[in-house]
């Protein structure tokens, strides 16, 4: 069985949810971006849905899920130079990973909003590490759709779950479905209350 966790909701962030289930869902995202997750150096997500999703466009399918690091379209000078070194580290451990990905983060979603333009973006830097090149790229892309914003509550597994690589993983999908149960046993927030309430102000503020 699945340990329980919360969130944040948007609606107040003094409230917390409820205690939610896990599932065996994951979301795919670059493994540079999961590896920001884990660190606290990244709190948003930007979707506007893979060639595979449904009508090639993004649905919020899962509020709670894993991160699934994936090494499809990420480049490094879509991450500011700060970060390309992060870049370069989630790329080696990508190589050495071989057929097996090392799942370390589960996620629930606190706050997500859809926008015109991911350009409104540029100014929350402290909160991601994408470059500008990116979000002009992401803007471009797709203009027909509108670009879902996720803000996540991310939390650490006690220790990363290495899965094999299926062939049904693969494509630009966003979400896929786990094999196996994976326990949330001992899984710890990576930003504490305080830091996230901040966080989650911000952002909701200025979005």
């Amino acid at each position: 069985m699945y340990r329980k966790i919360w969130v944040f909701v948007k609606k107040n962030v003094d409230d917390i949810m409820p205690p939610m289930m896990g599932s065996k869902i994951a979301l795919k995202e670059w493994a540079v971006l999961v590896e920001a997750l884990a660190g606290g150096k990244q709190l948003l997500l930007i979707r506007k849905g893979g060639i595979h999703d449904p009508e090639a466009a993004f649905q919020l399918e899962q509020r709670e899920f894993f991160l699934y690091p994936t090494f499809e379209h990420q480049q490094e000078v879509y991450v500011r130079p700060e970060f390309r070194a992060l870049f370069r580290s989630a790329e080696q451990a990508g190589k050495e990973g071989g057929t097996h990905v090392a799942l370390q983060l589960y996620a629930g979603v606190a706050y997500e909003k859809q926008i015109k333009d991911p350009l409104a973006l540029a100014g929350l830097e402290k909160y991601h590490i994408w470059s500008r090149h990116f979000l002009e790229e992401r803007s471009r892309y797709k203009p027909e759709h509108p670009t879902w914003v996720l803000m996540l509550r991310a939390y650490r597994l006690l220790q990363p779950i290495r899965q094999p690589v299926r062939p049904e993983y693969a494509g630009c999908k966003s979400w896929v479905e786990l094999s196996e149960d994976i326990s949330l046993e001992g899984a710890q927030p990576v930003l504490d209350n305080q830091r996230f309430r901040a966080a989650l102000e911000e952002i909701s503020s200025r979005l």
